[in-house]
């Protein structure tokens, strides 16, 4: 039995792979938005995303096609995409059909990882996914990836950002301040408080924690040591998606690894408190609320927009 009313997904960019998983020549089937897509990285190292399917007779280009130059080889008949979807060459052919062509999908690929623009109506880009300036330099760790298939809907998720009552609950975290904003294509929430790791000991920390659209969260915090946190909520069908975290942090010599296995692990121990209850309740278009909830009606008229 369901536990949605509604179907479809948010408009937006989402992370469809971390960059390590997606080498110079390698290609890869994906599943998400309800389609079948094939992402590959060029020999000169772009990433590329199509739709799966070759529309000479449906070969799925993800499973056996490989990568000659910057193209895509479907394993079939050997025809060759390029980036942008067009077929560029038909080995057998003298001329290529006009449509010989494969929906092509605008991809950003930022602080170690790849994200694709989703919009039912093909629309282009909205907003832009803004660089960390730390990751990628020798003063921050690589993030520590993660990833996790969930039997939810991305709003689900999304309304943790606005929900100060739940922390206390299910994470034992105790805080001191909690406040939202929206603000365009953003959902800013800070947060200070005291947080008690399963490891034992104590954090006092604060946080702020900004979704850039529906599907990527970045969280700069500081505490006993200061972090950044990535989490990218991605749709494969309307009841389940992968979610992707990971931990960066100051480099801080041989034990940057340890250090960031333990934030990892102590995330992990959080996100599967959560998954408890997302993958057991149901969504209510009409909550009951009372004065102590978070701004819940705010973050659902911010998150609509992503809607058609």
């Amino acid at each position: 039995m369901t536990h949605f009313d509604f179907t479809g997904f948010p408009r937006g960019w989402f992370v469809v792979a971390y960059s390590d998983d997606i080498e110079a020549g390698a290609t890869k089937p994906l599943r998400y938005f309800g389609r079948d897509l094939v992402i590959w990285r060029g020999e000169e190292g772009a990433v590329q995303v199509l739709d799966a399917f070759c529309p000479h007779l449906g070969a799925h280009l993800g499973h056996g096609g490989r990568v000659k130059n910057n193209h895509i080889v479907c394993p079939f008949h050997a025809w060759e995409f390029d980036g942008q979807g067009t077929c560029a060459h038909i080995p057998y052919a003298k001329k290529i059909p006009p449509k010989a062509k494969i929906k092509s999908w605008p991809v950003q690929e930022k602080n170690g990882v790849i994200l694709v623009w989703y919009a039912p109506d093909n629309r282009p880009p909205e907003y832009e996914i803004p660089i960390l300036p730390e990751f990628g330099t020798s003063a921050w760790s690589p993030w520590t990836p993660n990833i996790l298939n969930i039997a939810t809907q991305p709003k689900e998720i999304i309304e943790n950002i606005a929900d100060k009552a739940h922390f206390p609950v299910v994470h034992g975290t105790h805080v001191d301040h909690f406040e939202n904003e929206f603000v365009d294509h953003m959902a800013i929430q800070r947060t200070a408080g005291v947080a008690y790791p399963r490891q034992g000991g104590e954090d006092h920390f604060s946080l702020t924690a900004t979704y850039f659209g529906p599907g990527y969260m970045i969280t700069k915090m500081d505490g006993v040591i200061p972090s950044l946190m990535l989490l990218a909520t991605t749709p494969i069908d309307d009841e389940n998606l992968d979610l992707r975290f990971g931990v960066c942090l100051p480099n801080l010599g041989e034990k940057t690894a340890q250090f960031s296995q333990l934030y990892a692990d102590n995330l992990l121990i959080g996100f599967r408190e959560d998954i408890a209850l997302w993958e057991n309740k149901v969504y209510r278009n009409r909550p009951t609320l009372c004065d102590g909830d978070g701004p819940l009606g705010r973050l659902r008229i911010w998150y609509q927009q992503f809607y058609e």
